[in-house]
């Protein structure tokens, strides 16, 4: 779509398509819903929709945790309008279906909004009281109901599609090629009771050669997605014209992160870096992992590329989601629930070789890097398992003092282990007591509050000048990094210029 404001400053609003329930809405706002609030919107002189996320989410809420970076999410179907359910050979079953579970949504959750029309609905309703003057309504939504109200009845119009319709379908799947994926994984999650991908007994990594032999042998199956997503497309495209054709431009959110359930992680993983998450240096770890820009790179960043022409057959403008994550993102180790161990990455590594040179050895080295336990220091913080610690650290040689492995414990080993909650967190914040954070072989970049570490504070003053001086040095590049890796990426996005990109800012920025 083509923004039609590019040199002028204009109002708008924002909302969740969720919450656009209409009369003609089945228990949730729905694509089809978005042409009223753009006829209110006109009338009182917005010029921008903008919305968050639809990509499928399955039933997690969050419009932020998608298990497709390009699927829409059925939840949003209109259903009474899809052709099947209007002229196919089983349409009257259909619509009674549709009303029966209209009935029972309102039965089960009388809250959820009443059956208003409103000035801008379908028609000047005797009901309209009930209905702001946009004709949405007011009221809860039940998430899970509604979504497995519809699917129900959406595998019920698919075993009335047409032939003809079908090689719509086939030939819209062959310009689409990212649907095949979603739709083997899709069918794989049911078969597998909606578990992630990491608990599947067959096909965790596929490989793009088994891939091929998967849809040849499920592609039966798999095909009711296909056709699910070639209709959602239409319901959506429907609706952002009709926004244009009242001159009102939609604005679309694609998140920087994907989740690792999804289709995209599972079926193409070379461009994500699973040893990572994301999250914040305020202690956010939001779970999701960070990208292999080198592999994207290799591959002419492709995969977002697509991600963008996607969104372009439905958005005037787009919201590019923490568009800091474009210039360095905070990596978090994928062993560890918060984010305090977690480092901006890419950044420029401190070698083994340059502490060498700063006449570090490896015992210093390793003094800097590991976390250290003095068996007094065991003794008073862990009274009553003491033992328990000792047993996740390693001993160093006759010495009373103990050390953090090199593989670790991280995190997730504490939460597994019997210590008590207290002594849990209370060893989560001691194994965090490094100077230097180890990130591959002979490498390791400062950790966030490196000057208050034990081996910061251990240094001696003019070894604190020369590390500190070095630590300088490596940020200043990775400054340079920075710049130039968020240069490249967002000229990468720019797309084909019809439509407006907009970046969402907040973090920690750098200079």
């Amino acid at each position: 779509m083509k923004y039609p404001y590019f040199k002028k400053r204009i109002t708008g609003v924002v909302i969740p398509v969720s919450a656009l329930k209409s009369r003609n809405s089945l228990g949730i706002g729905e694509f089809a819903d978005l042409p009223l609030l753009g006829r209110w919107a006109a009338s009182v002189g917005l010029k921008l929709i903008q919305i968050l996320p639809v990509n499928d989410t399955g039933y997690e809420h969050s419009p932020y945790s998608a298990l497709s970076a390009f699927a829409l999410h059925p939840v949003y179907a209109r259903l009474q309008d899809f052709p099947e359910a209007v002229n196919g050979k089983a349409a009257p079953e259909i619509q009674e279906e549709i009303s029966r579970l209209r009935s029972r949504l309102k039965e089960e959750h009388p809250n959820a909004g009443g059956d208003a029309g409103g000035k801008y609905g379908s028609d000047d309703s005797a009901k309209s009281n009930q209905a702001s003057s946009t004709g949405i309504l007011p009221g809860n939504i039940n998430f899970d109901a509604v979504l497995s109200g519809k699917m129900h009845i959406l595998k019920a119009m698919w075993e009335t599609v047409s032939p003809a319709d079908m090689k719509k379908a086939e030939k819209w799947a062959a310009e689409n090629p990212w649907v095949r994926n979603y739709a083997l994984f899709s069918l794989l999650k049911e078969e597998n009771e909606l578990k992630s991908w990491l608990e599947w007994e067959e096909y965790r990594n596929p490989g793009e050669k088994k891939l091929e032999k998967l849809w040849k042998k499920k592609k039966k199956d798999a095909f009711f997605r296909v056709w699910l997503q070639w209709r959602l497309e239409e319901q959506f495209i429907s609706a952002a014209k009709e926004l244009d054709s009242a001159g009102i431009a939609l604005k679309g959110d694609i998140p920087i992160l994907i989740n690792e359930d999804s289709a995209d992680v599972w079926a193409e993983p070379s461009n994500f870096d699973r040893n990572y998450n994301a999250g914040s240096p305020d202690g956010q770890n939001w779970g999701f992992p960070v990208y292999n820009w080198e592999s994207l790179r290799r591959d002419n960043f492709r995969w977002w590329k697509n991600r963008l022409k996607q969104a372009s057959k439905f958005y005037h403008a787009l919201r590019i989601d923490h568009v800091l994550g474009f210039f360095r993102i905070w990596a978090v180790p994928a062993g560890d629930y918060s984010a305090r161990n977690g480092f901006f990455l890419p950044c420029e590594a401190v070698s083994r070789e340059n502490l060498v040179q700063l006449g570090f050895d490896d015992g210093r080295i390793n003094w800097l890097s590991r976390a250290h336990f003095p068996g007094e220091e065991i003794r008073e913080m862990f009274p009553d398992e003491e033992d328990i610690v000792k047993g996740m650290l390693e001993k160093i040689g006759s010495e009373d003092l103990w050390r953090a492995r090199l593989d670790g414990p991280n995190e997730k080993e504490v939460a597994s282990s019997s210590l008590s909650p207290v002594a849990r967190e209370k060893l989560n914040q001691a194994l965090g007591n490094r100077t230097l954070l180890s990130i591959g072989p002979d490498s390791w970049t400062p950790s966030q509050n490196y000057e208050n570490t034990r081996g910061w504070l251990s240094l001696s003053e003019d070894e604190r000048r020369k590390l500190g001086k070095l630590l300088t040095i490596k940020l200043n590049i990775s400054e340079r990094i920075w710049e130039r890796t968020g240069r490249e990426l967002l000229n990468m996005m720019k797309t084909d210029g019809s439509m407006l990109v907009c970046a969402e800012d907040l973090g920690a920025i750098p200079p």
